[in-house]
């Protein structure tokens, strides 16, 4: 007889008669081998399929060297640090209202009935340039005891726009003219960036810029990087010491806009 709920086709070895002692008491030795088999299959069929065993993990919480996320990957934090959904609901629609209106400016662009100077951008794959671009001059994080700073990019190279020492920001004519290969790069290192250096406000701009400029449906490797900042974002979030921080509302904003505009919704606050 085969099992229906088995991963494949399962014939038995040994023919039982099943019409055989279907009353037998079990509590008495088998005085047959076809009596045995039956006892052994009914013991069979009342074995759960999956057992868990039950532990006392408490002995192990002292050894524990990782934590544990919640199931959407964000860093638990008190619920005062998490955005009002109301205030998610507006977030979320007045991105979508921005994101026709750069549509329609990029079109109008394209038809050359705005006459806008188009700026020299950096190419894609040129993270060097797009970092001065964007900062000026980007100090990464140094651990303690190190009292050098780091600078992402060399300073004897000229940025294609002006920005002196302190970088550009997300200006409509740079944003809108910028195409999706550059959209996703320059994202991308934006997220590097952030694991680097800390969040400031400057490149909160620029990641606001970029979501609004990027396409949807998503691709599955820029799905990953939107989930990789909404993480970090968190993280950022749990580290900080009470609410009244500026960039909390910041880091909500992004988090907010990652899980529910670009449907990451593990990742949302609740």
């Amino acid at each position: 007889m085969a099992d229906s709920d088995s991963d494949g086709p399962c014939e038995p070895a040994l023919a039982i008669d099943e019409s055989v002692a279907a009353d037998m008491d079990l509590n008495v030795p088998a005085t047959s081998g076809n009596e045995y088999l039956r006892r052994v299959r009914l013991e069979a069929m009342e074995c759960p399929k999956v057992v868990v065993a039950d532990m006392d993990t408490s002995s192990f919480l002292t050894q524990q060297t990782v934590k544990v996320s919640e199931p959407g990957g964000l860093l638990p934090v008190p619920v005062s640090y998490k955005a009002p959904m109301s205030w998610q609901r507006m977030q979320v629609a007045e991105f979508a209202a921005l994101r026709q209106k750069l549509i329609q400016f990029k079109a109008l662009l394209k038809q050359k009935k705005i006459n806008v100077p188009s700026p020299k951008l950096p190419q894609a794959n040129d993270a060097d340039t797009w970092c001065r671009l964007c900062f000026g001059r980007l100090k990464v994080k140094i651990d303690q005891g190190d009292n050098s700073s780091t600078n992402a990019s060399s300073e004897n190279e000229k940025v294609p726009v002006d920005s002196p020492g302190e970088g550009t920001p997300p200006l409509l004519h740079i944003v809108a003219h910028m195409n999706q290969h550059q959209v996703t790069c320059v994202l991308e290192y934006h997220t590097n960036w952030l694991e680097a250096t800390g969040f400031t406000s400057a490149q909160g701009r620029w990641f606001y810029a970029l979501l609004a400029n990027l396409q949807k449906p998503l691709s599955p490797e820029v799905c990953s990087w939107l989930r990789r900042l909404a993480r970090l974002c968190s993280n950022i979030r749990a580290s900080l010491e009470d609410v009244d921080q500026p960039m909390l509302k910041e880091l909500n904003l992004i988090i907010c806009l990652v899980s529910r505009y670009f449907d990451q919704r593990d990742l949302a606050d609740s």
